[in-house]
């Protein structure tokens, strides 16, 4: 399909390019009309993109990202020492697509790991849900860094607030230079001239990248004051198939007790990513709350500090993310 999927309901429209990787280009709230989503005048990729610099490509609207967000090697057998792309390796490749009823569904397949995701998207109400499934298609175990990358739009005319959980804790990861930071703070504040929740207000010319330092507890809030209108993004995974361990967040135990694979597997768990970009990043504003598993852009980082998840060998994962439009009030 080299055009758009567009699915509507009374709430919402959506469009769905599955010849460029899945993208959602366009999330529109139909109360008032008001585009979700972040995108820009851009020439939309007439080939596959593999391997190559996020920034080369179409990089608005929602992309996943998948087995990582950052360029990286992944550790361990069968695969040390394979890299991820930026962005990982779905975000430029043709996919499968079917539409539904009240959806679409789309399927990516691995070049550099053996596995399959399927994303199940579905208008409900006011809800847009998608469903993810990932399998190994592997006798090994997989770890691996997905994150819902929707670049979500942040003009000077419509005020946005976000809503974490009041002083969770929190790591500044990153700038928009990609130059580490790795310093702590508490939601939502860092500094004087750092409220995080009021990106609008941030400095001009910026880029931060934010992790949660605990797993996804409570949906994260995006106000729209001067709309009266609210957005809710919600994370829930399920518990792992009877077939194999499922998925389990890396413990802190040795490689080869993870490996081992022994005992009941625990859901996999997401934390909250936080990006905002006040023109640090190609000059573009806005920001993006992104439910991920794991606490780096990069699976070996992730890998490293234990928060990386895991599917086993020949197993399967679930996960959903819920977006609900509402009143502010609602």
């Amino acid at each position: 399909m080299s055009h758009p999927v567009t699915i509507e309901n009374d709430a919402l429209k959506m469009e769905v390019w599955p010849s460029v990787g899945g993208k959602v280009s366009s999330l529109i709230d139909k109360a008032d009309k008001f585009e979700l989503l972040f995108n820009y005048p851009a020439e939309l990729p007439t080939r596959p993109l593999y391997d190559v610099p996020f920034s080369e490509g179409w990089y608005g609207g929602w992309d996943e990202c998948f087995p990582a967000v950052a360029p990286g090697p992944y550790v361990g057998h069968p695969y040390n020492a394979v890299n991820v792309p930026d962005h990982g390796e779905l975000w430029g490749l043709p996919t499968v697509s079917t539409p539904t009823r009240h959806g679409i569904t789309t399927v990516w397949h691995g070049m550099r790991f053996a596995y399959r995701l399927t994303r199940q998207l579905e208008l409900d109400g006011s809800s847009l849900v998608a469903r993810y499934t990932l399998n190994n298609l592997a006798p090994f175990p997989f770890k691996f860094v997905w994150a819902m990358h929707a670049l979500m739009s942040m003009s000077a005319t419509v005020p946005v607030e976000i809503e974490l959980a009041k002083e969770s804790p929190m790591r500044l990861s990153h700038d928009a230079g990609g130059h580490d930071l790795n310093k702590p703070f508490a939601w939502p504040r860092y500094s004087e001239d750092c409220d995080f929740s009021r990106p609008q207000s941030l400095p001009p010319g910026r880029g931060w990248k934010l992790f949660s330092a605990d797993p996804i507890a409570y949906p994260a809030i995006v106000r729209y004051p001067t709309r009266d209108r609210r957005l809710e993004i919600a994370f829930e995974s399920t518990a792992p198939t009877a077939e194999g361990s499922g998925v389990t967040p890396t413990s802190s135990s040795t490689e080869d007790a993870e490996d081992s694979l022994a005992g009941a597997a625990a859901p996999t768990q997401a934390y909250w990513g936080v990006w905002i970009n006040t023109g640090g990043w190609v000059r573009h504003h806005h920001f993006a709350i992104e439910p991920t598993t794991g606490r780096f852009d990069q699976i070996d980082r992730s890998q490293k500090d234990h928060s990386a998840a895991r599917v086993g060998p020949n197993a399967s994962v679930a996960w959903a993310v819920t977006l609900r439009v509402c009143s502010l009030v609602g």
